[in-house]
């Protein structure tokens, strides 16, 4: 069964500062992350379900002399997340209602034909819109779902033990966070990384428990030194006499390693530290960018791993007896799942899923060799939702195409040339008549140039960077034209339900993939390392350049937006001081979106639960700190001349709600034109029905009122607005 618990290989993409978010959005996604609607009560969810006259909620929002019903986007299709176990052939996902967000489970999967997603059954009144959910797998020792997530939206992150008969939740840890979890092949034991402490520098502990007995033995800490537990995945060998995780070295998150922990020796009762520190298996110092081993692959003697160490990702045996790693396979695009798979009449494989830019590529690949056997190329964004045995749950989406999942039997009854066949039937969609209300835009794929150059065969070239460029199908006149151009985290291949709003709207969004944007290789990716707030920034000027070249927009109507590193890119780039990097450049953007963005880099250090993020990305602010200083948009706040909306959750513990706060404060005792909204009780993303509402209707008020209308926020009033 294929589970977040056990895919922390890809620790800057899965678990670094963007907003956790579901693998594959849907329509019922939100802005500016994705989450499930807020609940007054669970005590009336039942007898509102199948009647749109229960339910009194106004889910219209104006813009221009334009209404815009968001019930079709929030509640039109209201499931999310779903997670088929194949094993155990039942099927789990979240519904919105108006009264709040409830799990819900389907006992058993159809033999044919669709599942009945309005027939599944609500497992507990727990309102899910009001803690976070990271996903899990089902464990035979418990006999239930083991999962990690929190109570109160606040990242306090532990393990949870959901009962799926009764419902019932009851917490495994009480700690302050869980780096990582594992379990035996016999789903017996429980492998898990406590870090303890509110700020840097961490402790990490490695723990075990017995979930039979309930014993627990604590295997080593790593006492917040130069060698650390991070996030990872957890591999147990079939003897349980070992397990494999990775391991972060000198406070970098792309100096990392694979540790070996021996499990045999019995700890004595007064001895915390009993066992052996970890025997590390690659070369300590090497920046292998993204490092994991590869789930079941850990048989003892032969540990299969995914590294970035040569600039892309590439496909690794390891004898660990003798710590000699040997390539399988150079891979020509970003790894996004691997899975062991096993054909009816076929032995096991590997089922690669590559992603790129405009889709997705499926390989398999031999077990043993890392063999290519086939590939597959699709037009969408394919994820692995659940594998086991001959068959695949794969879920897609494209920014052409809503959510779509699969179940997928392979075969080898193929030809010579593509031995292994794919036998799919669709197992849940959005309803057709549903298409027609959700699709505004009229989308583009574009590239174009920013300032500097590349090495080519043909020898030097401009760099040329990817984006999507989404349109309203029916656009405003000239003078109301508006564009929002993504700061940081764009040019990804999926369903938008935010873009179409805006479209529907009349307002447009371009979505450019800056220097340190994932899906084009670890190298670039890595370009941005040390440089945050510096050329990744100045990408966005030629990004706006770009717009106004090809599709006539001004600079007054092309405003930035984003969400975590995208809301601090969108301060950066309304502040960014000529001479930085010796670029004497700066772009008039006519106003900014921030959502949960910091504005000070070395407050968001001290207070921040990922502070190695800021090493990796800005530089350690023990040497640092004048730089992180002059880099941190609170520096600049005078030079904010364009309108700007802050918005942030209270209980965000990834980017603490201080970071808007101080810089709205400061915005308004410098009379720079700043509106801030907070959240109560959100995170670090935006959930609930009505937190949802509120958020569109405070961005379409502030884009109509400070932007087209010129309001009152040029004054420099900092409004809380509602």
């Amino acid at each position: 069964m294929v589970s977040p618990l056990r895919y922390a290989f890809l620790p800057a993409l899965l678990l670094g500062l963007s907003a956790c978010a579901s693998p594959a959005p849907t329509p019922a996604d939100e802005a500016p992350t994705e989450g499930s609607q807020n609940a007054e009560s669970a005590e009336n969810s039942e007898s509102a379900e199948g009647s749109e006259s229960a339910d009194p909620t106004d889910y219209a929002v104006s813009f221009n002399g334009r209404s815009i019903d968001l019930r079709p986007y929030v509640q039109g299709f209201p499931y999310s997340r779903i997670t088929p176990d194949l094993e155990h052939g039942h099927l789990l996902y979240f519904e919105t209602t108006p009264e709040g967000t409830w799990m819900r489970k389907i006992d058993a999967l159809p033999e044919e034909g669709q599942v009945d997603l309005s027939q599944g059954h609500k497992l507990n009144d727990i309102d899910w819109s009001t803690r976070n959910y990271w996903g899990g797998e089902y464990n035979r020792t418990l006999g239930g779902l083991i999962f990690r997530g929190d109570e109160r939206n606040d990242e306090r992150i532990n393990i949870y033990h959901l009962d799926l008969e009764t419902g019932d939740v009851r917490a495994l840890t009480d700690v302050d966070y869980i780096y990582a979890v594992g379990f035996s092949d016999d789903d017996r034991l429980m492998a898990y990384v406590v870090r303890n402490g509110a700020q840097e520098p961490f402790n990490s502990c490695l723990r075990i428990r017995d979930l039979g007995t309930g014993e627990e033995q604590q295997i080593w800490c790593d006492e917040g030194g130069d060698d650390r537990l991070t996030w990872s995945a957890i591999e147990f060998d079939p003897a349980n006499r070992h397990v494999v995780l990775t391991m972060q070295h000198d406070g970098d998150r792309r100096t990392t390693n694979l540790a070996l922990f021996e499990l045999n020796r019995p700890a004595a009762a007064d001895d915390a530290q009993a066992f052996d520190a970890p025997r590390q298996l690659l070369e300590r110092g090497t920046r292998h960018m993204r490092l994991g081993a590869i789930a079941d692959t850990f048989d003892g003697d032969r540990l299969l791993y995914i590294s970035a160490e040569g600039g892309n990702d590439a496909l690794y045996a390891l004898n660990v007896e003798t710590a000699e790693p040997t390539l399988l396979a150079e891979l020509d695009h970003e790894l996004s799942d691997v899975e062991i798979v096993e054909p009816e009449d076929s032995g096991p494989l590997l089922f690669v899923l590559l992603e790129h830019p405009t889709g997705s590529i499926a390989e398999l690949r031999d077990l043993a060799s890392g063999e290519l056997l086939q590939r597959q190329k699709f037009e969408e964004s394919v994820y692995v939702a659940d594998a086991f045995e001959n068959r695949l749950a794969l879920s897609s989406s494209s920014v052409r195409t809503p959510f779509e999942l699969d179940l997928v039997a392979l075969n080898a009854d193929g030809p010579v040339s593509a031995p292994i066949t794919m036998e799919a039937r669709r197992l849940a969609e959005l309803p057709s008549e549903l298409f027609e209300k959700l699709v505004h835009c009229k989308v583009e794929r574009v590239e174009f140039e920013t300032f500097d150059t590349v090495e080519t065969p043909e020898g030097s070239q401009p760099r040329t960077l990817h984006a999507y460029y989404f349109e309203p199908v029916n656009s405003p006149a000239d003078a109301d034209r508006l564009v929002r151009m993504t700061s940081f985290y764009g040019g990804g291949n999926y369903f938008s339900s935010a873009n179409q709003i805006m479209c529907e709207a009349g307002i447009a969004t371009f979505s450019p993939a800056p220097r340190g944007s994932f899906g084009f290789g670890a190298d670039f990716a890595a370009l941005n390392d040390g440089d945050l707030g510096g050329d990744e920034i100045v990408d966005l000027f030629y990004a706006a350049r770009w717009l106004e070249a090809n599709k006539g927009f001004e600079p007054h109507q092309i405003g930035v937006y984003g969400s975590s590193h995208g809301g601090y890119a969108t301060m950066r780039a309304l502040t960014f001081p000529p001479g930085t990097n010796d670029h004497q450049d700066v772009y008039p953007f006519g106003f900014g979106l921030s959502h949960a963005g910091f504005s000070d880099i070395l407050s968001f250090y001290e207070t921040s639960n990922i502070p190695d993020w800021v090493i990796l990305e800005a530089g350690d602010p023990t040497t640092d700190a004048e730089k992180l200083r002059a880099r941190s948009p609170l520096t600049h706040v005078d030079r904010l001349t364009s309108p700007l909306l802050l918005t942030h959750g209270s209980n965000d513990s990834r980017v603490p709600v201080a970071e808007s706060r101080q810089f709205a404060e400061a915005a308004q005792a410098a009379g720079t034109p700043v509106t801030y909204v907070e959240f109560e009780g959100q995170g670090h993303g935006i959930s609930g029905l009505q937190n949802t509402l509120r958020y569109y209707r405070a961005v379409f008020s502030f884009l109509e009122g400070e932007v087209l209308g010129g309001g009152d926020s040029r004054s420099g009033e900092v409004r809380a607005d509602e």
